[in-house]
């Protein structure tokens, strides 16, 4: 009775083990696929909804990079940059609007992986701050930077233009979409930590241990 008793009884330490690695979201596994692809779909409903928010033809308001901050955040750099390649391409052939651009591909999956290293490893351990860094970083080198580049020399108005004066005409108002973009991440927040999508906050323990205790005289 007490052998059948001890293999019927469910090992507790396996069981929560089994449960915390479920709950991970390791590169390759079903359930990150599973997240990249719920990302990527969303990440193209919101360049879908981008098209009726054009308010000039150089200014689109687009939450699409509040869904490509919050994958990389969850995914990490190989999962943001996953997203971000597959939302874009499938984007763009679902809703075309010109010759797919290789050189944007590349700039927007820079992207996702900007996002998630900044996110990882910035030093300030608050969300909201990670957040706003990595926006801030992406929107300087991959938008500003990658990606008008990209389309300044594509399109060839470097022969009429310098690239600053292309930025100021045509991209000048790309910070302000993205600055839209980071304020809706970070109110976000609260419904993320709630789903339990965000990695946890590693704070440091101060080691009282090895503190000498005060005697009295």
């Amino acid at each position: 009775m007490d052998n059948q008793q001890e293999i019927a009884t469910p090992d507790k330490r396996n069981t929560n083990a089994r449960t915390v690695r479920s709950q991970k979201l390791t590169f390759g596994t079903t359930k990150w696929l599973t997240y990249t692809a719920v990302f990527a779909a969303l990440a193209i409903v919101m360049k879908f909804i981008g098209q009726f928010l054009t308010l000039t033809p150089s200014f689109r308001i687009t939450l699409i990079y509040t869904v490509w901050l919050i994958a990389a955040a969850v995914l990490g750099a190989f999962g943001g940059a996953a997203v971000c390649f597959v939302s874009d391409v499938l984007g763009a052939i679902i809703i075309p609007v010109g010759p797919m651009n290789p050189y944007l591909i590349i700039g927007n999956l820079l992207y996702g992986i900007t996002a998630a290293l900044v996110f990882r490893y910035f030093p300030i351990k608050n969300h909201a701050v990670k957040f706003i860094a990595a926006g801030l970083a992406c929107t300087l080198l991959c938008t500003c930077i990658a990606n008008s580049l990209a389309l300044y020399y594509s399109n060839k108005y470097y022969e009429t233009l310098t690239f600053w004066q292309y930025f100021a005409a045509f991209r000048a108002l790309q910070p302000v979409v993205a600055l839209i973009n980071v304020a809706v991440t970070v109110a976000m927040i609260p419904l993320l930590s709630r789903l339990k999508l965000l990695p946890p906050i590693k704070r440091k323990i101060k080691n009282r241990e090895n503190i000498p205790c005060r005697t009295s005289p």
